[in-house]
């Protein structure tokens, strides 16, 4: 996944913070509550806001998490080591690496974490399949998503640089989760253009 500089403006900015913590990941908690202590892991974790929305809202004990842009892993590995060593506690793992082939040992995480990354992933199916195996039986998916309606859209669309071919709609990424021993817990959409939800291993 790599973002054009339009993209990368709109999640490495305060404003992405302020969203992701005062409304996605506030939606996700209303959803699927709290991971309180084990490890986690975010795929796509930009610069690095997720993973702290893991450990500082939804109580994660350690978090790992990569990104496809070396530039934003080097950002993050900067600022979030940093923080939590002054906070004494462990900084988090964080690599070079894509959703497709995640270089993590099977059934590795409690939780695994999205923040709208899936969508830009064009063998995003395989990465269902990845985050399916990387999770223990009985842990949980956190994810906030755009759907095909949005990608799509003539004028919002073009401000992105998304694949294309094969973009999932709320129902077609559903069928996905199931077809890898996900079940749904609780969702919220608006339309064919976001959704939330959580979803647990079986």
């Amino acid at each position: 996944m790599q973002l054009n500089s339009f993209e990368r403006f709109l999640v490495t900015g305060k404003l992405r913070r302020l969203v992701l913590r005062r409304f996605d990941a506030v939606r996700l908690l209303k959803l699927g509550g709290r991971v309180d202590g084990g490890t986690v892991l975010e795929i796509g974790c930009g610069r690095g806001f997720g993973v702290e929305a893991a450990l500082d809202l939804f109580g994660a004990k350690q978090v790992h998490a990569f990104d496809a842009d070396p530039a934003m892993v080097g950002l993050a590995q900067r600022e979030l080591t940093q923080r939590r060593l002054m906070a004494g506690g462990n900084a988090p793992r964080i690599w070079h690496g894509n959703a497709s082939e995640i270089q993590a040992a099977t059934a590795a995480y409690d939780a695994v974490f999205d923040f709208q990354v899936l969508h830009h992933v064009s063998d995003w199916r395989s990465a269902v399949e990845e985050v399916a195996r990387v999770l223990r039986p009985g842990g949980k998916l956190y994810l906030v998503e755009s759907l095909r309606g949005l990608i799509e859209n003539p004028i919002w669309g073009r401000w992105m640089d998304h694949p294309r071919d094969d973009r999932f709609t709320l129902s077609v990424l559903l069928e996905e989760l199931e077809r890898h021993g996900f079940t749904l817990q609780a969702k919220r959409n608006w339309g064919e253009q976001f959704v939330w939800l959580t979803a647990s291993r079986n």
